[in-house]
């Protein structure tokens, strides 16, 4: 009898033990359900838009300062220096009489060698698919509008102010304005910080489509454009073509993005592209950078 008693005790204990390891594995089934439930791992296209500031590199801001080492590729219209453009036609005069001068000259070093960009507005959309919450691959289509500008010297024949020197030395603007289209294609991996926010790191495929717009002098409210072919004492032919030319590249990027409910999404981040910048005869690599927040569904 008694044998039979520890029998039936060790079959109560190990059924005991197997039923008490199953609800446990149970109880863990339905907690990895609520918490994948609560944070569903994230996976499909995704759309969405961009906003941000662009930083152009200042080493193509000097094709604006008015010595043309750098030509347009336009067959109607030429870069003219600051000294050409204002003995074009009837501008000398014109100049003369906005500055109440009977004569004026242009330094051999009018033009300023440290051209800069202002900072200029981002906008554009993201395309993409996440092959789960770390991983996916993005695409970025941005426009900025830039403009470069700065102070170039001119010289009149006027009497200088009290101690300003031998020379009546005058500055004025002068101002180069372009369209960027940037595309950025490439792959992402991310950290998972917790449930609802990442840190990542992205590289891939930069296209850089830079369009010359304009560039310019002003003096006393009136503009002189530096791109123009002189045909008649008061007549000047501008480009004709659009004067776009576009660079490969690449780059790469870091941010966090977080997520909120299932659908949306939401990352604020810093690229670095290393472009290849053609602009007329300019063509050279260059880094710039892009700093945005992205909306996405």
């Amino acid at each position: 009898m008694m044998k039979r008693y520890w029998i039936s005790m060790m079959i109560i204990c190990v059924l005991g033990s197997s039923f008490q390891m199953q609800a446990q594995n149970d109880l863990n089934l339905l907690l990895q359900d609520e918490l994948e439930d609560e944070f569903p791992e994230r996976s499909g296209f995704v759309f969405g838009l961009n906003l941000g500031a662009y930083f152009a590199n200042k080493a193509s801001a000097n094709f604006y300062n008015g010595s043309c080492a750098f030509q347009l590729t336009d067959n109607q219209a030429q870069c003219n220096t600051i000294a050409e453009r204002l003995e074009l036609g009837i501008t000398e005069q014109q100049v003369q009489n906005d500055l109440e001068i009977q004569d004026f000259s242009i330094p051999f070093d009018s033009s300023p060698t440290n051209m800069r960009y202002n900072p200029g507005l981002l906008v554009g959309f993201r395309f993409g698919y996440r092959f789960n919450t770390a991983n996916a691959i993005m695409m970025d289509v941005n426009y900025a509008n830039l403009r470069a500008a700065d102070k170039f010297t001119l010289i009149t024949n006027l009497a200088p102010d009290n101690g300003q020197g031998t020379e009546d030395i005058r500055l004025f603007n002068i101002i180069g304005e372009e369209d960027r289209l940037n595309i950025a294609l490439g792959y992402r991996t991310a950290m998972v910080i917790n449930e609802t926010t990442n840190w990542y790191i992205g590289a891939g495929g930069h296209l850089a489509s830079v369009r010359l717009n304009e560039n310019f002098l002003e003096i006393e409210g009136t503009t002189y454009s530096l791109w123009v072919n002189f045909v008649g004492p008061n007549t000047f032919n501008g480009p004709v073509g659009n004067l776009t030319a576009t660079g490969l590249g690449w780059y790469g990027e870091t941010g966090f993005e977080a997520f909120f409910n299932e659908k949306f999404e939401a990352n604020i981040g810093v690229r670095r592209s290393r472009d290849r910048i053609r602009m007329g005869t300019l063509d050279d690599k260059m880094a710039n950078w892009q700093v945005f927040l992205t909306v996405s569904i």
